[in-house]
C-alpha cells in the first residue's frame, strides 16, 4: 500500500512527477494554488516549529541527566558511560533530523520560493537528491531504532524471562529491516516513491506494534508488582508506581505519537507530517525519560 496523497498537483509514479498545474512563480498564480498543497505547506511549517520546541526541550533534559549521573555515586562507572554515550548518540541523531528539516524548509520557501510549481513543487521535484531527503528519514529511523533497543532491555529488567521477549524481538527486527529496505529504496528517487513508500508503511507498522506491545507488557507487569505489594500490605515509594512512573516506563509517549503516525500516514492525511515530527522525536526523548529516572534512582531495576 503506498501513500496515497490526495493532492491535484501531483500524481507520484517511481519517484517521478506529472504536473497539470500552472507556473506558480508569480503572486497572481499562487493564489490559485489548491487548498490541498497550501494544507501541506502549512503542516510542514507547522511540524518545523514544533520540532524546534520539542528539541529544546530535549536538550535540557539530555544535560540535566548527564549532570545527574556525573553526581551519581551509586552507578557503577561503566553504566555511566554507556547512558551518557547513548544520550550524546541520541541527541547527535536528533539534531541531525531537526537540521533536515529545517534545511528542507529553508530550500522551500526561501532559496526556491520562485521554483515552478511554488515551494511544494521544489520540494517534490528535489527529493530525489537532497542530502536532507536521506539524512532526516535516515536519521529518524535510528533514533526509533535506538530508542525501542532501550525499551526492550527495558522490557526484559522488568520481566526478567527471556520467553516474554520472542514477540517483541521478532517485531523489533521486522521492523528494523522495513526501515532499512525504505532507505535502500529511496536511495535515488524519493521516500514518496512507491516502493519506498510501501516500506515506510510496513515499517511505522510494525513498529506501531511493537510499541503498543512493550507499553502494554510493561505496563502490565508494573501493575501487577504493585497489587502484589498492596496485598503484602506494603505501599511501594510513589516514585516508582505512580501512574506518571508506569507512563515513563512503558514510554507511552513514543507509542501514542507512533500510532497517531501510523493511522494518518496510512489514510494519507496530511497531518501526518505534523505527527512524524512528534513521532519522530518522541523516539529521542522517550528512552531520555527513563534513563532520567535511573539517574535519580527511581527506575525499577527488577520486579521479582
Amino acid at each position: 500500500m503506498a501513500i496515497p496523497h490526495r493532492m491535484v498537483l501531483f500524481s507520484f509514479q517511481a519517484g517521478h512527477i506529472k504536473t497539470d498545474s500552472p507556473n506558480f512563480s508569480t503572486p497572481e498564480a499562487r493564489m490559485a494554488e489548491p487548498e490541498s498543497s497550501l494544507m501541506f505547506e502549512r503542516c510542514l511549517y507547522i511540524g518545523n516549529t514544533f520540532a524546534g520546541i520539542i528539541y529544546g526541550f530535549e536538550l535540557c533534559l539530555a544535560f540535566k541527566t548527564i549532570y545527574l549521573l556525573l553526581r551519581d555515586q551509586s552507578q557503577a562507572r561503566g553504566h555511566k558511560i554507556f547512558f551518557i554515550s547513548y544520550i550524546m548518540v541520541i541527541l547527535l541523531v536528533q539534531s541531525l533530523a531537526v537540521a533536515s528539516n529545517v534545511a528542507a524548509g529553508q530550500l522551500m520557501w526561501i532559496e526556491h520560493r520562485d521554483f515552478p510549481r511554488g515551494p511544494i513543487g521544489y520540494h517534490f521535484a528535489t527529493s530525489t537528491k537532497s542530502w536532507n531527503n536521506f539524512t532526516g528519514i535516515g536519521s529518524v529511523e535510528l533514533s526509533v531504532f535506538l530508542g525501542n533497543l532501550l525499551l526492550l532491555y527495558r522490557c526484559y529488567v522488568i520481566w526478567g524471562s527471556l520467553p516474554v521477549m520472542i514477540l517483541p524481538a521478532i517485531l523489533f527486527l521486522t521492523s528494523s529491516a522495513m526501515a532499512i529496505m525504505a532507505i535502500i529504496q529511496s536511495a535515488g528517487t524519493s521516500v514518496f516513491a512507491h516502493r519506498a513508500a510501501n516500506y515506510i508503511v510496513l515499517w511505522v507498522a510494525f513498529l506501531s506494534s511493537l510499541n503498543v506491545l512493550l507499553t502494554c507488557l510493561i505496563s502490565l507487569r508494573l501493575i501487577m508488582a504493585r497489587r502484589r505489594l498492596r496485598k503484602l500490605g506494603m505501599l511501594a515509594p510513589k516514585q516508582y508506581t505512580s501512574i506518571v512512573a508506569i507512563l515513563v516506563e512503558s514510554s507511552l509517549l513514543f507509542t501514542v505519537f507512533g500510532v497517531i503516525f501510523a493511522v494518518t500516514l496510512g489514510k494519507g492525511v496530511t497531518v501526518y507530517t505534523i505527527f512524524s515530527v512528534f513521532a519522530g522525536l518522541s523516539a529521542g526523548i522517550s528512552p531520555m525519560l527513563i534513563i532520567y529516572r535511573v539517574a535519580r534512582g527511581t527506575a525499577w531495576s527488577t520486579v521479582q
